[in-house]
């Protein structure tokens, strides 16, 4: 996956080994919106960027989890924004690019509990940082702002995976579902 490339829906459908009406079924839904060129009638094409292909990578892996289409969809707008928002923050950051360099962010997504959306950011050498803490139930329309999260005490008390302890930083409680957005992207950059 080199930068600046445009993939077609078969192109995709072929990398990702997936039929191609799920990821038509995921543009209608407006789930991913090309970045380069949209359907417009019968007979016409879309065209993807390489941010396109990393969402639509994310929306089928979340998917094969069994979440929702419109869950999914909240949690890629969310995507979108929380990368934009670490560009404004780092220059240098952008979506997938800086996910597939040698020392790159380790950019996580986690659904707790099912109801709320965070984001977990961490350098290669450091412990990770938690965004988001977004209600599902809120989400429709514009994305809201993308804050530092707290992290939740934990009703054990305990620590770490060791212990027995679930539900991370975010505080799950009793369903967490977490995908690696950098390791998503490095896996594509491998195609």
């Amino acid at each position: 996956m080199e930068a600046g490339r445009s993939f077609t829906l078969s192109d995709l459908a072929r990398r990702l080994e997936v039929p191609q009406y799920k990821l038509i079924h995921l543009c209608e839904k407006d789930v991913v919106v090309p970045d380069l060129q949209d359907a417009h009638g019968r007979g016409s094409s879309r065209v993807f960027s390489d941010r396109n292909f990393l969402e639509l990578a994310v929306a089928v892996r979340l998917r094969s989890a069994m979440l929702p289409v419109a869950a999914v969809s909240a949690v890629l707008h969310l995507l979108r924004a929380f990368a934009d928002r670490l560009h404004g923050e780092l220059s240098w950051f952008s979506l997938p690019g800086s996910l597939r360099e040698r020392h790159a962010p380790d950019l996580r997504i986690i659904v707790s509990d099912g109801r709320a959306i965070y984001f977990s950011l961490a350098r290669a050498d450091g412990e990770p940082k938690l965004f988001g803490g977004i209600p599902l139930d809120q989400l429709g329309g514009k994305p809201p702002a993308i804050k530092p999260a707290r992290a939740a005490p934990t009703s054990s008390g305990r620590k770490g995976a060791a212990t027995g302890e679930f539900g991370g930083p975010e505080g799950s409680r009793f369903v967490r579902l977490e995908l690696s957005v950098t390791e998503v992207a490095r896996s594509l950059a491998l195609e």
